[in-house]
């Protein structure tokens, strides 16, 4: 029996999710460039356009204080994909 066309359709979710990995990554790498804080990945949380960080209120206030700056740089890193917001 020829296993080989399940093979192909989960090898495409396995590209998705290192994609999302990637974009994660690159996102979390620019934020760290503009603020002194450190970050954990796992409260950094991307979906339907938006970044979410889970994380302390002073942490969350210099975000949005590097905001502009942060777009720039993942609209020059990342030009397919469009962020909305960060919250």
């Amino acid at each position: 029996m020829d296993y080989n066309h399940i093979t192909n359709f989960l090898d495409k979710f396995k590209k998705l999710v290192n994609q999302k990995e990637e974009i994660k990554e690159i996102v979390l790498n620019t934020i760290k460039e503009e603020i002194p804080y450190p970050i954990e990945k796992e409260s950094l949380i991307i979906k339907k356009g938006f970044i979410l960080i889970n994380s302390s209120p002073v942490l969350r206030s210099e975000i949005l204080i590097h905001k502009e700056q942060i777009f720039k740089k993942l609209k020059i890193l990342l030009p397919d994909t469009k962020f909305l917001d960060i919250k």
